[in-house]
């Protein structure tokens, strides 16, 4: 891995080149909290903030996007759309990073999804570090940091910025638009403290290896945890829109009112809302809201596992940061993982 060192004035210069060719998205202050927006400057950006509430992936994956528009008639016409800018998404946290790995996984997967594909192969990723909250738990699944699957990755270290470069994109980008040295050694044994001072921070924690994650889920199927926490639950859908690696979706037709042209569109949905599961004639294959909790743990930290390759849970905390009745994902798992253990389930 390249490390580079760039000046604290070097950041201004750096962003303000990208804006000349990208968009450039990245953490943002709104109402005390911070949000991925547009930026016009370098001063607007957050590099050491807090956890987001709002995943980053609505840049890639977008919440409502026009497949194609469709003309009626003698001689109906269909064109595709898939519109993609040039863009930056910066201060990427290294669980973020993780999530969006695993959705070029998805998306690429089987038949490719030209519209996201086309979206990421526009898209510079440029990550930086950040301090646990209460509810994360990266630690726990081995996200805490990213050794790849970004362009650059920029660390605040007091006097500059250590900068990791990830591909040849990222090197020629940075190396284009300002002045860099080779880090010393000193300066990289600075990342290395700042990862200890972070491990040491967490307070949320899985009680298990990840590997065994899966193992432990796939025995919880009767489990009484599910009925206790479907009983609170509101079904309101909060932890699949603010989870990173959920990537479910609706497709809809709108016709106009002329009934000659109209566009095809999807929009996000999510398997804790009540008509996710709901086929012709009514049926649901998951009524309670307790199936359909324990139908999205173990879609986090069973069911993707041996097709993508991990665990569909970066450790973020986002679900139970955003949960209206403080479902936990870290002590529902922690309560898997005690009835395994002790053969109990209560």
């Amino acid at each position: 891995m390249d490390y580079r060192f760039l000046p604290k004035k070097g950041l201004s210069l750096f962003v303000d080149g990208l804006l000349k060719d990208f968009k450039v998205y990245g953490p943002v202050k709104m109402d005390g909290f911070p949000v991925y927006e547009e930026v016009s400057s370098a001063k607007e950006l957050l590099l050491m903030h807090s956890p987001s509430h709002i995943t980053p992936k609505k840049y890639l994956f977008p919440q409502r996007e026009t497949l194609l528009r469709f003309k009626t008639g003698e001689k109906p016409q269909v064109e595709h759309a898939a519109d993609a800018d040039n863009q930056v998404l910066f201060g990427i946290h290294p669980c973020d990073i993780h999530a969006i790995r695993l959705l070029d996984r998805v998306f690429a997967y089987g038949t490719p999804d030209v519209n996201y594909l086309r979206r990421r192969e526009k898209t510079i990723i440029i990550g930086t570090e950040c301090l646990p909250d209460k509810f994360c738990f990266c630690r726990s699944v081995n996200t805490m940091t990213a050794a790849n699957d970004f362009d650059l990755f920029i660390h605040d270290i007091g006097a500059g910025f250590l900068v990791k470069i990830g591909t040849e994109k990222g090197k020629e980008l940075l190396f284009r638009h300002v002045k860099t040295r080779k880090a010393t050694i000193k300066e990289i044994s600075k990342l290395v403290e700042f990862h200890k001072k972070k491990e040491s921070m967490f307070t949320a924690s899985i009680n298990a290896e990840p590997s065994t994650l899966p193992l432990i889920y796939s025995g919880s199927y009767d489990s009484p945890v599910w009925e206790e926490i479907g009983k609170i639950c509101y079904g309101c859908g909060s932890c699949n829109l603010v989870c990173p690696t959920c990537y479910c979706f609706d497709v809809r037709d709108d016709i106009s009112l002329n009934m000659k042209d109209g566009e095809r569109y999807r929009v996000w949905d999510g398997c804790l809302l009540e008509d996710f599961a709901k086929v012709a004639g009514g049926h649901n294959f998951r009524k309670t809201r307790g199936e359909r909790l324990r139908h999205r743990f173990n879609r986090k930290f069973q069911f993707q596992v041996d097709k993508f390759g991990g665990l569909f849970c970066v450790g973020c905390g986002r679900c139970s940061r955003a949960c209206l009745v403080n479902i936990n994902i870290v002590e529902i798992t922690n309560k898997l993982i005690e009835e395994r253990e002790t053969g109990k389930k209560e």
